[in-house]
């Protein structure tokens, strides 16, 4: 099912979705088929790039490992989102690694191919440049997390889980088409586990969330609407 706009679209999202219309057809028609596998990396942090992709099938997870050695998601990219198009264009590293978290589909596009494809197409240049600034507001994001208290954190990083991956037929409520373990929330808003796990359960106590297994049902959707409006950014 196609994620539905459940709860009101905070300025930016680390989960990036499906990149739409003609100019980005034209894109797509340039890239080069490459499979991945599951664990597989799409490219490397410290290592150069002379392409950027987009997800045909799969999802992966963007991520950067700090001088601390802990590990921060970044974002997640789902079929049809494009990633790592600032280092193909800048010449430098890649400041984050992207690895498949299911096998994956993705067409590799080259930094040369679309170049000489722009001279007759210039669209093609200002779209990739719409993209890299997007990217440049996600890191913003994290940021603005990491001066949040640890409940505002969890409450908009599930504003975005929803606004992505909720499924929202059942009115005031909805249930995330995804399973996230706790571990890869925490790695996504900078704290540990055991914080995220106490700030779900207490959602859960108030009445917003419901546990179901692994997967997260949002009870009450006007509640988390006016805490995401609280902290969104």
């Amino acid at each position: 099912m196609a994620p539905r706009s459940v709860v009101p679209s905070p300025t930016v999202s680390p989960f990036l979705l499906a990149e739409t219309g003609a100019v980005s057809r034209r894109i797509e028609a340039l890239g080069v088929p490459r499979p991945v596998r599951a664990g597989d990396h799409l490219y490397r942090q410290g290592e150069p790039s002379s392409s950027f992709h987009v997800i045909v099938s799969g999802r992966v997870r963007i991520h950067m490992l700090r001088p601390d050695g802990t590990t921060r998601v970044i974002s997640w990219a789902e079929p049809g989102a494009s990633l790592g198009e600032g280092v193909c264009f800048d010449g430098g590293v890649n400041p984050v690694s992207a690895t498949a978290l299911t096998a994956c589909e993705v067409l590799a596009i080259g930094r040369d191919v679309l170049v000489e494809a722009a001279r007759d197409d210039p669209e093609l240049l200002v779209e990739v440049v719409r993209r890299v600034a997007r990217k440049q507001r996600v890191l913003h994001l994290h940021v603005f997390l990491d001066g949040l208290p640890a409940r505002e954190r969890v409450v908009l990083l599930l504003g975005h889980l929803v606004e992505a991956y909720g499924d929202g037929a059942l009115g005031t409520s909805a249930r995330l088409s995804v399973r996230p373990p706790v571990d890869e929330l925490a790695l996504m808003v900078g704290l540990t586990r055991v914080t995220t796990s106490r700030e779900i359960s207490r959602l859960v106590a108030e009445g917003v969330l419901q546990k179901d297994g692994r997967s997260i049902v949002v009870r009450d959707l006007p509640s988390l609407r006016r805490r995401v409006d609280a902290v969104a950014v």
